[in-house]
């Protein structure tokens, strides 16, 4: 099983709210439209509203909830917005682009890895919304910038929706077993499996009840700080937008720098090769 397919697997058996068709779904999306309302007072971003056209890119879009809602927020400022979506999941590249035509959104939508979307052009506005960053390890996710900043066009501005999980497992702690779908017919839970020091993951089993599915997948927590201050290595200037939900914040970035570039980072090195530590032997 390839890590596209564990995706779409573990979207089904836990409640990750991407759905923009149900309650829970349909809310995330009014938040998403009120947080975006606000983000646009940003300069950097009040700066792209006076263009005739802005192109913005959705990197793991989901079903489009993000790109979507910050489609329509400049919209309404009365902008011309062309909305390109990509994600690992063949379903949620085909819900995405049924979401912004019941929307009125000009979009296109392609199934794709985030690592390659330097690809697809530049752009504008470069989105990652929905806490996505938790599917990347530490070696992947300068990858992803590298390749994400590089669609940048000039005065381009990536935004980053991210939770601070250090600070809120510091202070919260974090669970061994937590409870991913509370509806007794679709009962899910994920349990701490392992971790790789190597990419620094922590592993968690999520499982359906009902029948007992299971699918392990890669999870990686970050403070705020870490994520802005690697995005800095891609970019010229950063900042940190709070928002009126706890641990959430939106990282920004503007201008790339345009010297990482993917080629540079496109082969690994010996310790991803090898996978584990080189032994000391006593």
């Amino acid at each position: 099983m390839d890590f596209s397919e564990k995706l779409e697997k573990g979207y089904k058996i836990a409640f990750w709210k991407d759905d923009p068709w149900s309650l829970e779904g349909r809310k995330r999306y009014e938040i998403a439209l009120k947080k975006f309302r606000g983000l646009i007072e940003h300069p950097w971003l009040k700066e792209l509203l006076k263009l005739d056209n802005i192109g913005l890119l959705d990197i793991g879009a989901g079903k489009g909830i993000g790109g979507v809602a910050l489609a329509k927020t400049l919209i309404q400022q009365n902008c011309k917005v062309k909305l390109v979506m990509i994600d690992l999941r063949k379903s949620a590249v085909e819900d995405s682009l049924k979401f912004a035509n019941e929307e009125k959104v000009e979009a296109e939508a392609f199934q794709m890895n985030a690592i390659e979307v330097h690809k697809l052009g530049k752009f504008n506005i470069v989105l990652m919304y929905g806490a996505i960053l938790a599917h990347f390890d530490w070696w992947s996710l300068a990858r992803l910038f590298a390749s994400a900043t590089m669609c940048l066009k000039e005065k381009g501005v990536i935004i980053i929706e991210e939770f601070d999980r250090v600070h809120a497992i510091f202070t919260a702690g974090f669970k061994n077993l937590i409870i991913e779908n509370p509806r007794p017919d679709k009962l899910s839970i994920s349990v701490h499996a392992g971790y790789d020091v190597i990419k620094g993951s922590y592993l968690r089993n999520f499982i359906r009840v009902k029948d007992w599915e299971v699918v392990t997948l890669p999870v990686n927590f970050r403070s705020i700080s870490s994520i802005a201050a690697m995005l800095w290595l891609f970019v010229e200037d950063v900042d940190v937008a709070s928002v009126d939900e706890e641990n959430v914040y939106f990282v920004l970035g503007r201008e790339s720098r345009n010297l990482l570039k993917p080629s540079i980072l496109a082969g690994s090195p010996k310790i991803l090769k090898r996978s584990s530590p080189w032994n000391i032997s006593s």
